[in-house]
């Protein structure tokens, strides 16, 4: 009975949410995947409550609570993922996910407070020493419910179009909901060291279905996952140094959940934060300057477009170089109904790249290029991008530098930014032709984690180092200001967690397995 009310639960809350994952997003403010779409734009469509107006007198701390123990290793990416208006025996309560090397948490996001934690007991011949994870990949696949406004007319006397019958609930299966239909009931996902993909009912944690064989036993430290059309994302040795990167689908709608797979070779992808995708499903990944490898067939130093089939399909290679970066997460972007990508460009500028072609014919050629912010031989521990519009319809993007900021002529910074900083492009269009004219730059920031967006607002966080502390930065998305700073509330750095933003709220987690949340808090 307890199963059947959870079931119930699931597909009320379901049925609160809307049609597709944007909309759905719009609708609630939840933060399914890394960097809050497929796209990894970074953009929270759904908040309505935060503004630079109300931030300015409201937003604060909020709480915070420890998740276990920190990992001895190296850390790897990790971002809070939240879900709203979920059922449980409470009533409605909005969730925080996050995850620590074994252990997935489910947290009450307005109290702060444990609801349910499911550790993982992984065998330690399956798990890899040389490149461990300090906290698990996961994700929540966007629930899909009816909407009754867009209801298609059948002519009279022809049949109904077929559909897939359902799942037998006695014979669950990872990622096929019982009973079918749009009310099924949907999991959050958890890859774990072993390989194993693992589905969790959201509200308690339970088994949602037995994992499944994802990637191979004791693969090296797997990056964020990503999900579009029933395909789930994954890339493995993104954070070892040693180890070749691998990229990897597992499709969930195959009766034996078959998986493509394309190995870089010597080439390492920058991309412990995950890869972003195309609408038709393209995997788009920055490389490092390897050497290239006749039998992988992916360029070094390049952004490389990888097909739903493990292919590369096109590329882009800056003439000159890149800049030398350790992790860099690129955005995928709607403007003006074409597919574009912002990325790394030439020896620390930020490239524009239509994503039907990367490069031009010679895959070198970008349809804008900025100049450097960086001085040459710079190193960048961990760069990143966000795009967002405006209400007035005027498309944005911003960049989190990790290295010391060379103003190009004719850019005003903020003072002297030599560890990093954010910087805000607007996407200028004349008479067909695109360019990202800068419109600000943050003050200092040591190890600037990618921006998120919300209603006109930047929400930034400094990392910090061994050295210094974390600091959360609020700015406003049009002029720079600074709205916030938690100064010295933070007594850690944090180190490669993204900030998740919903309801109000700013997550993130330190570098000692602390969540916190910011924001604006629930009248009581």
């Amino acid at each position: 009975m307890r199963w059947v009310v959870q079931i119930a639960g699931f597909c009320c809350a379901g049925a609160l949410l809307c049609t597709t994952t944007s909309k759905a997003q719009e609708e609630n403010g939840d933060w399914h995947l890394t960097r809050a779409d497929v796209g990894h734009s970074g953009w929270q469509r759904g908040e309505l409550t935060l503004s630079p107006d109300n931030a300015a007198t409201s937003f604060k701390f909020l709480w915070k609570i420890k998740l276990g123990e920190p990992s001895k290793g190296p850390h790897t990416f990790s971002e809070p993922l939240l879900a709203g208006r979920l059922i449980n025996a409470q009533g409605f309560k909005d969730i925080v996910y996050w995850s620590s090397a074994d252990t997935l948490f489910a947290v009450d996001s307005e109290l702060g407070s444990l609801i349910w934690k499911k550790k993982y007991e992984v065998k330690p011949a399956d798990v890899s020493h040389s490149c461990a994870v300090s906290s698990l990949d996961i994700l929540m696949e966007p629930p899909i419910v009816i909407n009754f406004k867009a209801r298609r007319k059948r002519t009279p006397g022809t049949p109904r179009p077929p559909q897939a019958p359902p799942a037998d609930p006695t014979e669950r299966r990872l990622g096929v909901a019982p009973g079918g239909g749009y009310f099924g009931l949907k999991g959050i996902y958890a890859l774990t060291p072993d390989g194993l993909l693992h589905e969790q009912v959201m509200t308690t944690g339970a088994d949602f279905a037995p994992p499944v064989k994802f990637l191979p036993p004791a693969s090296d430290a797997a990056s964020a996952l990503n999900f579009a059309d029933h395909m789930i994302y994954a890339v493995a040795g993104a954070s070892c140094a040693n180890a070749a990167t691998r990229v990897s689908a597992i499709d969930l709608a195959s009766g034996d959940y078959s998986v493509d797979s394309l190995s870089a070779g010597k080439v390492r992808a920058l991309a412990s934060t995950g890869v972003p995708l195309t609408p038709d499903g393209a995997a788009i990944v920055v490389t490092d300057s390897g050497a290239s490898d006749s039998t992988a067939d992916v360029p070094p130093a390049s952004v490389v477009s990888i097909s739903k089939e493990m292919k590369v399909q096109d590329w882009y290679t800056p003439t000159g170089g890149m800049a030398s970066y350790k992790n860099v997460s690129p955005a995928v972007f709607e403007y003006k109904g074409k597919q574009f990508i912002v990325a790394p460009g030439k020896q620390g500028g930020v490239a524009l790249l239509d994503a039907a072609s990367l490069g031009g014919v010679d895959h070198h050629t970008p349809l804008f290029e900025s100049a450097p912010f960086t001085k040459a031989g710079e190193k960048h521990s961990w760069d990143g991008f966000a795009v967002s519009q405006d209400k007035a319809g005027a498309t944005w993007i911003f960049a989190s530098i990790s290295a010391g900021l060379a103003m190009p002529d004719g850019v005003q910074g903020n003072g002297t930014a030599s560890h990093g900083g954010i910087v805000a492009f607007k996407i200028n269009d004349a008479n067909g032709e695109l360019a990202l004219t800068p419109a600000w730059v943050s003050q200092d920031m040591v190890n600037p984690a990618p921006p998120s967006i919300a209603n006109g607002l930047v929400v930034a966080l400094a990392g910090g180092d061994a050295s210094t502390h974390a600091v959360l930065h609020v700015f406003n998305a049009a002029t720079g200001a600074e709205i916030y700073s938690s100064k010295d509330l933070i007594p850690t750095y944090s180190q490669l967690s993204g900030v998740s933003i919903g309801d109000s709220h700013a997550f993130f987690t330190d570098h000692d397995n602390v969540l916190y949340s910011f924001g604006i808090g629930l009248e009581h």
